[in-house]
């Protein structure tokens, strides 16, 4: 789906949501964001609005504001710099075997294991992250 103004400016509304803040111009942790509140954000896009934003690409924008008012492919993905590959692969390390299965989760179902893997640390270190 290609986003109308109406789900970009949705889309920057929960950012300043998530983030606590009105300035978007500056990368998602530069603003003080989570992984998790990211996960969030692009979770609620794909689900509420049906925009599909690889939660890489918020990541690693220079600028939430820019990536969420981008124009879009044809697959509703925003047109990045290095768009070629929607999802693309970690650069290196050991999760470079686990990414291709990754990549084909939703949003949603990331977002469910990253919340299971995060009470499996909580609950091994004693709580202590």
């Amino acid at each position: 789906m290609t986003p109308t103004d109406d789900v970009h400016a949705q889309a920057l509304k929960l950012a300043r949501t998530y983030l606590g803040q009105d300035d978007l111009n500056g990368g998602w942790f530069d603003l003080g964001g989570s992984s998790l509140d990211a996960a969030r954000l692009v979770s609620s896009l794909d689900h509420d609005h049906g925009w599909k934003i690889a939660l890489q690409d918020l990541l690693a924008a220079p600028s939430v504001a820019d990536l969420l008012t981008a124009p879009t492919t044809s697959a509703g993905a925003p047109v990045t710099a290095d768009t070629p590959s929607p999802v693309a692969a970690p650069a290196a390390g050991g999760a470079d075997a686990l990414w291709p299965a990754l990549a084909r989760l939703s949003a949603d179902e990331r977002l469910a294991l990253a919340h299971r893997l995060l009470g499996y640390v909580l609950r091994e270190s004693g709580g202590q992250p």
